[in-house]
């Protein structure tokens, strides 16, 4: 192994070293990161993105494997890197390049190395320079951990299939001009390339990414176009394909459309992704419906509006009432049709404390719960918050 940097410190320089990595957020940083490396999520409900998950996972792997160093002293071994080298299996599932799995490895040891130059200039020895070099040594290993990753994913017999139908997948719901390339993938998969096509997403209750590869391979065998997407496959299928067989499994959630024309695919899948994930929080399985979760497909697909609607609902009741106790008065009485005696009982609060809460909520809201519309924008907003499970949500691209 070639030499790499060590961190080893005197006491002064280790304290300030904590002092340092303690302060970084790892979850907070591999969020921001992924989302700037991120191309297209898969649906529009927050933090569902197949892509966005698969590269957040890596930056934090690599955020903790560079800190652990740092505060160790010791470069990582076979075992620390194991969990980077499946979260970059898992990124080559989802059909990220290993150039991406690369550049989010490269942007947590930025990170990294950030933190020490924004933390002003050190005292004189007290800031050896092992600790500006060690990032750097980390991309060598990081580089040569991604790579073996995406080489040994695509050696298993069905990433061939996998890598061939979301190709096929994305260039017709990309409405792309067909290729003698695309003839080939087609019949190589066994797919009429003619329509008319039902979109489909399925998902396996706690299934790994290996089940749902494996879901994938079935379905393709079953004659569908599906491709794993990590926790979730999608994909074409013609007109009466049979799923009798695959709903036969009970942690199975399917949400299926009719025929739809090629104009219209990519916003059905990305509809499906959001049903299907409004499902899985729901702890509903089998065949899901858009009738099912209409009100949240509908701020789904307006999220910038439905955070609006939380901001001006809830903003000030999260801001003055840090204890949550107005929020969730309102959340109950959103789930009772504002009926005052069945929200009383449910909380359960003496009904002059649930009137005083009303009156606060009404002050800080500027809301009448008496009228119709403003109990519908009050419900809306719960709806979203409990969509979102309270995600900051950014307007769509």
């Amino acid at each position: 192994m070639s030499a790499t940097p060590r961190a080893d410190v005197g006491p002064a320089a280790a304290e300030r070293l904590r002092r340092v990595l303690h302060g970084l957020d790892s979850e907070a940083l591999a969020r921001q990161l992924a989302r700037d490396l991120s191309d297209t999520p898969a649906g529009r409900i927050p933090g569902q993105g197949s892509r966005a998950r698969a590269l957040e996972d890596i930056v934090r792997r690599s955020l903790e494997l560079v800190r652990n160093w740092l505060l160790s002293g010791q470069e990582p071994g076979r075992d620390e890197l194991s969990d980077l080298y499946e979260a970059s299996r898992e990124a080559a599932r989802h059909g990220l390049a290993a150039e991406d799995a690369i550049r989010a490895s490269n942007g947590a040891a930025r990170m990294v190395r950030s933190s020490f130059t924004e933390a002003g200039p050190p005292e004189a020895g007290v800031w050896p320079p092992p600790h500006l070099e060690v990032p750097w040594a980390f991309l060598d290993i990081a580089m040569t951990t991604v790579t073996r990753a995406f080489a040994d994913q695509r050696d298993l017999p069905s990433a061939d299939g996998d890598s061939r139908a979301a190709t096929l997948f994305a260039r017709i719901c990309a409405r792309s001009a067909t290729t003698i390339e695309d003839l080939d993938r087609a019949e190589r998969l066994g797919f009429e390339l003619v329509g008319p096509h039902c979109p489909f997403v399925a998902a396996v209750d706690g299934g790994s990414a290996a089940a749902h590869a494996g879901l994938a391979a079935r379905l393709r065998s079953a004659g569908a176009l599906a491709c794993a997407q990590g926790h979730r496959v999608a994909g074409l299928t013609a007109p009466g394909f049979d799923w009798a067989g695959f709903l036969a499994d009970s942690a199975l959630i399917l949400a299926a459309e009719s025929a739809t024309g090629a104009a219209g695919l990519a916003e059905a899948v990305g509809n499906l992704h959001d049903l299907v994930t409004l499902a899985a929080r729901a702890g509903r399985r089998g065949r899901i419906r858009p009738d099912d979760f209409l009100t949240e497909l509908m701020l789904a697909n307006s999220p910038w509006l439905a955070e609006g609607i939380v901001r001006r609902v809830l903003g000030r009741l999260d801001a003055e009432d840090p204890s949550g106790t107005l929020s969730q008065t309102l959340r109950c009485l959103a789930a009772h049709g504002f009926n005052r005696t069945a929200a009383a009982a449910a909380l359960p609060a003496h009904r002059n404390t649930l009137l005083y809460r009303i009156n606060r909520i009404e002050k800080l809201t500027g809301l009448d719960l008496d009228h119709h519309a403003h109990r519908e924008l009050a419900r809306l907003a719960v709806v979203w918050r409990d969509t979102t499970g309270g995600d900051t949500v950014a307007r769509p691209d």
